[in-house]
């Protein structure tokens, strides 16, 4: 039975007893069910004897099985019900892998009651009342539905409610102002204002005054009084943009500043505070810009509550046509122009150029094309540099890798059967075999190659899980450095 009494029954899988009484007193006033079980291989027998659930709440790591396990076994039963990770600051991109594969929302230990309630709410909710995405294809300014970007959209979903500040991290032209308005836009701040402030293309001396505002006469030009980004985002979001360029001397204001909600003009001694919700961004890797010792190991931890990284366009798959088919609209319009597709030659080369801009090169590519020329669909004569010439040795290597693929995907059943003729005729002796760990070791690491260091797409061609070879490559880590 899914219900009892008319309660919805939800699973919750942790295994510290005081976490889950206190989490289940949360859940109290939504008149629902909660069953405990403190290990994987309970939660599983849950499972295999029939029960169901409306909601299975999931910690990641358990004492006797990897909650990715737990994960898959419950989709074998159930793959409709929605599972709600549970997780810790530092696992956060377990979390987000754990969301490609199954789970539909996860919740950062430790958890308030408000949050955990509202997150049960929603993923109790039928699907058909969920948040209608704004256009088929599109979400909050973005546009595509592959795997990494779902995982985006889910972690956006999660954070926009809270106060939370999310750090976004991402190459250049990836879409990170974009992932921030989105953030912007799906919170309860969303009427209020959006302010953006780039610290990389502000000089170091006027930085504090574009960030607090300053007085009349505080420095020379400042003819008027000014109001800052701070002051002006209040109530809103305030978006801190390439956060690593920003001065050493000014960071620390602006640990107060985040710290205690309060701030002072340039030139002023009277102290205003402010209610704002901060997303910041970086095309660096901030851990690193820390460990060099240009970014603030204190500010680093106030700010990288929810990190959010962006994926690269080249791993984005057919997202490239659709974001370009898109554009490619927009554009036309704009320019009075009649184009409305691409050939099968163009289509193939966006899909095969590695795009180092990201969105902001695709961008400008399409605006090239749409400027130069006009047509109802566009040729391959039409490409801009570098696209143009793409057609060499990337899309031989491509055809190389796939015909590779194809031979290698020949039935398993010849390989079996020549490796017995080879037994049978004494070709294969006793000293020959190998160790079945090193053979897997051997097998997972030609797949990873193979894919270009690719987990996920590594474990889909050996046909597992992710989660498995991330177990693996660990277990084989801790092995080496026993050994050492």
């Amino acid at each position: 039975m899914l219900d009892a009494g008319g309660k919805k029954r939800i699973l919750m899988v942790e295994d510290t007893a005081s976490v889950a009484a206190l989490y289940k007193s949360y859940l109290n006033p939504l008149d629902v069910e909660v069953e405990i079980a403190t290990t994987g291989q309970e939660a599983i027998n849950s499972f295999a004897a029939g029960q169901t659930f409306a909601l299975v709440l999931l910690d990641l790591r358990l004492p006797d099985i990897s909650g990715f396990d737990v994960l898959s076994e419950f989709r074998k039963y159930h793959p409709d019900v929605p599972v709600v990770i549970m997780t810790a600051h530092g696992s956060v991109d377990a979390a987000v892998e754990a969301m490609r594969y199954g789970a539909s929302d996860f919740l950062i230990k430790p958890c308030e009651a408000d949050l955990l309630r509202v997150t049960v709410n929603n993923a109790l909710k039928p699907k058909s009342n969920l948040r209608v995405q704004p256009a088929e294809g599109s979400y909050y300014g973005f546009i595509g539905q592959s795997v990494p970007m779902q995982a985006v959209y889910r972690v956006i979903d999660s954070a926009a409610p809270s106060k939370a500040t999310v750090f976004i991290t991402g190459e250049s032209g990836t879409g990170k102002e974009v992932c921030a308005e989105a953030v912007h836009a799906a919170s309860t701040r969303a009427k209020k204002p959006f302010v953006a402030i780039n610290c990389a293309a502000i000089p170091k001396d006027l930085i504090e005054s574009e960030l607090f505002g300053h007085m009349k006469g505080a420095f020379t030009g400042a003819a008027s009084e000014r109001e800052g980004a701070a002051e002006l985002a209040d109530g809103g979001t305030l978006f801190l943009d390439e956060i690593c360029e920003m001065d050493l001397d000014l960071q620390s204001k602006l640990l107060r500043f985040i710290q205690t909600g309060t701030f002072q003009k340039v030139g002023s001694s009277r102290v205003k505070q402010v209610d704002v919700r901060f997303i910041c961004a970086t095309n660096r890797d901030p851990w690193e810009e820390v460990q060099k010792g240009n970014f603030r190991e204190d500010l680093y931890y106030r700010l990288h509550v929810i990190p959010l990284g962006l994926p690269p366009l080249r791993d984005r798959g057919d997202d490239v046509v659709e974001i370009a088919q898109s554009l490619l609209l927009m554009f036309a319009m704009e320019e009075g122009k009649d184009f409305r597709s691409f050939d099968e030659e163009v289509t193939r080369r966006l899909l095969n150029y590695d795009w180092p801009g990201n969105v902001r090169q695709l961008q400008n590519v399409i605006r090239n094309i749409v400027v130069l020329h006009n047509g109802r669909e566009v040729t391959e004569f039409m490409l801009p540099p570098p696209l143009n010439t793409v057609s060499g040795v990337k899309i031989a290597s491509a055809s190389q890798r796939s015909s590779a693929q194809d031979s290698l995907s020949q039935p398993r059943e010849e390989s079996f059967a020549a490796a017995s003729a080879m037994l049978k005729q004494g070709a294969v002796t006793k000293a020959d075999i190998e160790p079945l760990w090193l053979v897997e070791k051997r097998a997972i690491q030609i797949a990873i190659d193979a894919c270009d260091g690719n987990i996920p797409q590594a474990a889909g061609l050996l046909e597992v899980s992710p989660s498995t070879i991330y177990r693996k490559l660990q277990s084989w880590q801790e092995s080496q450095e026993k050994r050492n």
